[in-house]
């Protein structure tokens, strides 16, 4: 893992208060690369695959802040074969870099002897930054917050995998899929009894995890918050665990420790139950696993039809207005479509077509198969044989026949 692309978009995401989702997913894609689809960026970055859909951009472009290429949104298909993953990757503005590059490289315009790691960052009003660093032209921090986010910086390009030993554990605990971030509760797995939410977790990342002492005024800088916006948050990370937040005076002001390495950090309140939560991952992956079968056997004809005929079909009064039972349909299958039970059609379409076995290979062999009353005609006069193929008239029922074994060897 690159560690300099967790610098860069950690300088970007500075004052936008916008790109956090898009944040979120580009961390998900660099700390773990070997994540795609809908569902599992969704379950890594904890938030829903609706919403995954509406950051990432077109195939082959950008998100609305750059975070994101898209190389693939996928395909949605009835059938297996149809379907395609997500894929996404970081879109980062320093590709060429290796893992040992400076944190000086993150602005165009630290070259320039007396200007800090924080580059444009710091710019005074009516100057203009010369690239997309940072998501907001007009970021200004404090000194305070700047010293706050050098040092979040510098610990972050040291981070190169995720462990339980080490520097990997800082990196561990920045994941934005753990419950600790999530913005709502309610979560029936969840071990934190208050999530600190999502805006808490950035302030985390550009912090590096540190235990750091700021103003309202230095988070509403380093988040891109209103004032009321990151009182709000101070007060809800003060209410998830009290030893996080402190108030403490400074002269004639108010300012805040926030406690992120003493309490998230291997020894914290929190750290105790990283393997606990660990599992209430698993447990938000047995889920999608359940999705995945559902959308697995929904891709056979036979799932595809039970679907269509069962209750969870939100369409299904409509389907069978437009498509009904013959008058002179099974018994046994008009039964099953009033239950509505989805598994019990497919297990039924299923046996029907395990009774009906294989498709012959030729149409010489489905001929031979025909039942009694098949008239097999030759070619017609003036019209000459196609190689070994043979012209039939067939009844409905084979016909019928046909079809269920056709059905029963493609889309298995």
């Amino acid at each position: 893992m690159n560690a300099s692309h967790l610098v860069e978009m950690a300088t970007r995401s500075v004052g936008c208060s916008e790109c956090v989702i898009e944040l979120a997913l580009a961390w998900t894609v660099t700390t773990r690369p070997y994540i795609s689809g809908t569902r599992g960026l969704a379950r890594w970055a904890l938030t829903t695959d609706k919403v995954v859909r509406e950051t990432v951009g077109q195939n082959g472009s950008t998100s609305e802040h750059g975070f994101l290429w898209t190389k693939s949104r996928g395909v949605a298909s009835p059938t297996a074969e149809g379907r395609e993953q997500m894929v996404i990757r970081y879109s980062s503005n320093t590709r060429t870099l290796n893992r040992s590059t400076s944190l000086k490289y993150f602005s165009p315009s630290l070259g320039q002897e007396g200007v800090g790691p924080l580059g444009d960052l710091v710019l005074k009003e009516g100057e203009e930054k010369g690239s997309k660093s940072n998501a907001v032209k007009s970021a200004r921090i404090g000194e305070r917050a700047q010293e706050a986010l050098v040092k979040g910086l510098e610990t972050l390009s040291e981070l190169d995998e995720i462990s339980t030993m080490g520097k990997g554990q800082t990196l561990l605990m920045l994941d934005p899929g753990l419950d600790i971030w999530a913005e709502v509760q309610g979560d029936e797995h969840r071990v934190a009894v208050r999530p600190l939410g999502r805006r808490a977790w950035h302030l985390a990342v550009l912090t590096g995890l540190n235990d750091v002492t700021l103003a309202v005024s230095d988070i509403e800088g380093l988040l891109g918050l209103s004032k009321r916006g990151a009182q709000v948050l101070l007060a809800r990370m003060e209410a998830g665990n009290p030893v996080l937040v402190q108030k403490v005076r400074q002269g004639r002001t108010f300012v805040y420790e926030i406690r992120f390495a003493s309490v998230l950090r291997a020894g914290g309140d929190y750290w105790d139950n990283a393997y606990d939560r660990a599992n209430i991952r698993k447990a938000r992956a047995a889920k999608d696993r359940v999705i995945q079968e559902t959308s697995a056997r929904r891709g056979t004809g036979a799932g595809y039809i039970a679907y269509l005929h069962s209750t969870a079909n939100p369409k299904r009064a409509e389907y069978l207005a437009a498509s009904p039972l013959p008058a002179d349909a099974d018994g046994a299958w008009v039964a099953l479509v009033e239950a509505g039970d989805e598994l019990a059609l497919y297990e039924h379409l299923v046996a029907q077509e395990a009774e009906a076995g294989a498709v012959p290979d030729t149409v010489e062999a489905l001929a031979a198969e025909g039942e009694k009353g098949t008239q097999i005609v030759s070619t017609p006069p003036g019209q000459p044989a196609q190689g070994s193929l043979v012209a039939a008239v067939v009844s409905p029922e084979l016909l019928a026949a046909m079809r269920k074994r056709i059905i029963a060897k493609s889309y298995r």
